[in-house]
């Protein structure tokens, strides 16, 4: 299972993590594209208050958007389609816009 182990935000909606692993790589967040819980980002203050969070080892911002860890791996490493990249957050805002 890979953590992230540091997070640092970059200008254009990026940000460069590290995972337990020595990978590091700058993943472009894209709010515009994600949509949803994603386009909160788009505001400076909240997009560099990314943390990472110690239980789960993701980069994590206010009001609950979060990536997961495996798969943005996968998807730095090139192992996976970013189509395939979705967090716990936004998939409970589709879960309950579809309610």
């Amino acid at each position: 299972m890979f953590r992230i182990v540091s997070a640092e935000p970059l200008p254009d909606c990026r940000v460069k993590v590290t995972f337990n692993d020595g990978v590091s790589e700058i993943f472009p967040v894209e709010p515009e594209r994600r949509g949803g819980v994603f386009l909160k980002l788009l505001d400076t203050r909240v997009f560099n208050a990314v943390t990472v969070n110690p239980d789960f080892g993701c980069v994590e911002w206010p009001g609950g958007v979060d990536f997961c860890p495996d798969t943005m791996h996968q998807v730095m490493a090139g192992s996976e389609s970013e189509v395939e990249l979705h967090s716990a957050a936004a998939l409970r805002d589709n879960a309950e816009k579809n309610q």
